[in-house]
C-alpha cells in the first residue's frame, strides 16, 4: 500500500477526530459487549473466531455518535452528520442503534472492523473522508464494498475468503485515494 502525506492542517483535524473517537471509545468502553457473545452463528461461519473474540459491539439507545466534522473544520460533513444511522464502527468497536440490532448490520460493521485492520486509523479516516466528499456516504467506496458484502451474506452468497476480499480491495481503494491526493496536490497543495 502506498504511504501519503498530509498538509499541516489537515494533520491537525486528523488528530482531532482521533482524539474524539478515542474519547468515544473510552467513553463506551464498559458498555462493549464481544461480537462472540452474541447470537449469531452465520458470523462465525463468515469470520475468523480472532477477530469475533477481539471485535466489540455497543448498543446505543440515542443516535450512534459521529464525530462533529463540521466544527472540526469540514463544513461539507455537516448534512452526514445529520443523518439517521444504524450504526458506525471505530476501530474495533462498532455502535448500533438498539432499533437496528440485526446480523446483516453486524456484518457490514465487521466489514469495517476489517477495513479499519487493514489500513490503520489514519489511513482509514482518510480514505472513508475521501471517499465521502467525492462520492456522498452510500456511494463512498468502503460503504460500497460493506453494502455489497451485505447483500451477499444476505443472500448467502458471499465470496469463500471473505476477509482476504476486504483485503484486497481495501488495498485497492487506498491506491485510488492516494492517487486522487497526489493530484489535489498538484493542483491545490493537498499533499505535503
Amino acid at each position: 500500500m502506498s504511504s501519503f502525506n498530509l498538509t499541516p492542517e489537515l494533520q491537525s483535524i486528523l488528530s482531532a477526530v482521533r482524539e474524539w473517537i478515542e474519547e468515544t471509545l473510552n467513553e463506551y468502553q464498559g458498555r462493549a459487549v464481544p461480537v462472540t457473545d452474541l447470537s449469531f452463528r452465520r458470523l462465525g461461519k463468515v469470520f475468523p473466531t480472532a477477530l469475533l473474540d477481539r471485535a466489540k459491539m455497543v448498543v446505543v439507545t440515542e443516535a450512534v455518535p459521529l464525530p462533529p466534522l463540521s466544527r472540526m473544520g469540514f463544513p461539507e460533513f455537516a448534512p452526514i452528520e445529520r443523518m439517521p444511522s444504524a450504526g458506525v464502527t471505530y476501530k474495533d468497536i462498532f455502535f448500533v442503534s438498539r432499533r437496528c440490532r440485526t446480523e446483516s448490520l453486524y456484518f457490514h460493521e465487521l466489514v469495517h472492523v476489517l477495513q479499519w485492520d487493514r489500513l490503520g486509523v489514519d489511513k482509514f479516516l482518510v480514505a472513508y473522508g475521501t471517499g465521502l466528499i467525492q462520492f456522498g456516504y452510500r456511494n463512498s467506496p468502503l460503504e460500497r464494498m460493506a453494502y455489497s458484502l451485505q447483500d451477499k451474506f444476505n443472500r448467502k452468497a458471499l465470496p469463500e475468503d471473505v476477509v482476504e476480499v476486504v483485503q484486497q480491495k481495501t488495498d485497492a481503494i487506498w491506491d485510488r485515494v492516494t492517487e486522487v491526493l497526489a493530484n489535489g496536490d498538484r493542483q491545490r497543495g493537498v499533499m505535503g
